[in-house]
């Protein structure tokens, strides 16, 4: 039984007015809160005062790429890309940004529905904390002991997934597909995201809590070492 999307609080940033009155009127009729932008001077206006569950996100606007967002927010909801670009290159890219998942144009609301299911967390799964580091994933926001951790979209992604799987361990392509769930694309970018987060967490935290074990991959400590 496909997943739905119910009660959430959900941004569409796309400039094709039909396409866009389609997905809004959809998800509305399934009892969540729509807010729509065709530009990504309205998408800010409207990021810079709500916070967002999800975001459905066109690559190409009027004035700008879609993929700005990524850095200009470091604290994004889920974001999933929604293009008639259909590339290898394409898809790269916005994953690499920190997009969780993309959809190329044509497509169903139905099917969008269900890949944007698979990506929202369900409500009581959004906090988790370990060795004094605490991620809201409603929110998008890592602390530790209360102070902030600047991450990207990507890091985020990683760490929550390996602070929920604490003592596995998993290689560089086993991430990639875990947490996007498509085939690893072969890139290197899961292990420069990594380098850039245990970077930031041994700054704040002056702890080494991503662990790599050769043949085995990375794991988030379960105890401070």
């Amino acid at each position: 039984m496909l997943k739905t999307v119910t009660g959430r609080k959900i941004l569409i940033i796309e400039d094709d007015l039909s396409v866009r009155k389609n997905i809004a009127y959809y998800f509305k009729k399934r009892g969540n809160i729509i807010f729509e932008a065709e530009t990504l001077t309205q998408a800010r206006q409207i990021l810079n005062q709500t916070v967002f569950e999800g975001i459905i996100l066109d690559l190409i606007l009027p004035d700008g790429e879609g993929l700005e967002l990524f850095s200009q927010y470091k604290n994004l909801p889920p974001v999933l890309i929604l293009s008639s670009l259909g590339e290898e290159c394409d898809l790269i890219e916005a994953f690499e940004a920190g997009a969780i998942d993309y959809v190329v144009k044509p497509c169903s609301c139905k099917l969008l529905e269900a890949r944007l299911a698979l990506r929202l967390l369900p409500k009581h799964e959004s906090d988790i904390s370990a060795l004094g580091l605490s991620l809201d994933a409603k929110k998008r926001v890592a602390t530790y002991n209360g102070e902030t951790l600047i991450l990207t979209g990507s890091e985020f992604n990683i760490l929550y997934f390996l602070m929920t799987h604490a003592g596995e361990y998993y290689n560089a392509d086993q991430i990639y597909e875990q947490i996007w769930l498509a085939p690893s694309l072969k890139t290197t970018s899961i292990k420069y995201h990594i380098s850039n987060l245990r970077q930031k967490i041994l700054k704040i935290t002056k702890k080494n809590l991503i662990r790599t074990e050769f043949g085995k991959g990375y794991t988030f400590l379960t105890e401070e070492k």
